[in-house]
């Protein structure tokens, strides 16, 4: 079984300044409620977890929100540590199998079709990926230079990118050290080791790495039907 749920939240967030300067990223609230609190109501939809929220930048504000949470708990995994060694910090605490994913990115994942996936492969991990949307219309023309048409931010098909949600079996740490950024070299030598498998997501998922973001996340929210919870 995996019930545990890695959530990184040590981040300084600086490309959402105006958000940032006194709260970590992760607090930043999405209506009445901070994103890591809707990141955790993806995982409640689908059973009972436990949260470990690895922290860094004003862990405080975190600690003292999720004190009263009796399956939350908030280990602050040093300022300036990198998305690796916030794992590797965590060792003590970890089962067998955990998830890891990222404090500030919702999506409307199927968590028990992406564990299922996971024990389903003998591998040591899974990764969840999707086609992106462009940030950018695209042009296309003929050889001859000549405009065809404009496609407006389309779904990029022969693309896939990592968006977090990860299962881990608690032998990744072999991978990891305390000063490693977990998207480069561990994930690079589980793909030389043939033991990393990919999960597709066809749904939902954004970042909140940028006001735009967080306006258009909020938007979302207060339409009533946030698509980061729509798993039908």
């Amino acid at each position: 079984m995996v019930t545990q749920v890695v959530l990184l939240a040590g981040g300084k967030g600086t490309r959402m300044r105006e958000l940032t300067e006194t709260i970590p990223k992760p607090m930043v609230k999405i209506g009445e409620m901070p994103c890591l609190q809707h990141l955790m109501n993806i995982f409640n939809n689908f059973g009972e977890f436990e949260f470990l929220v690895s922290t860094g930048y004003k862990s405080e504000i975190i600690e003292t929100y999720f004190q009263n949470h009796e399956n939350v708990k908030v280990i602050n995994t040093g300022v300036d540590t990198l998305t690796g060694g916030r794992v590797y910090r965590l060792s003590e605490e970890l089962d067998d199998n955990f998830i890891v994913t990222y404090g500030d990115g919702l999506a409307n994942v199927n968590i028990k079709n992406l564990i299922e996936h996971y024990n389903n492969h003998d591998g040591l991990a899974t990764i969840t990926v999707t086609n992106p949307i462009s940030r950018f219309g695209l042009v296309e023309f003929e050889q001859n230079n000549l405009v065809k048409e404009f496609v407006e931010k389309p779904i990029l098909k022969d693309v896939n990118i990592n968006i977090g949600f990860f299962v881990f079996s608690k032998k990744v740490l072999n991978y990891l050290d305390e000063n490693c950024t977990l998207e480069t070299d561990p994930l690079i030598n589980l793909v030389k080791d043939k033991q990393l498998h990919a999960f597709k997501h066809g749904g939902y998922f954004e970042p909140m790495d940028t006001y735009r973001e967080y306006l258009q996340i909020n938007k979302y929210w207060e339409s009533g039907n946030p698509p980061w919870m729509d798993f039908n």
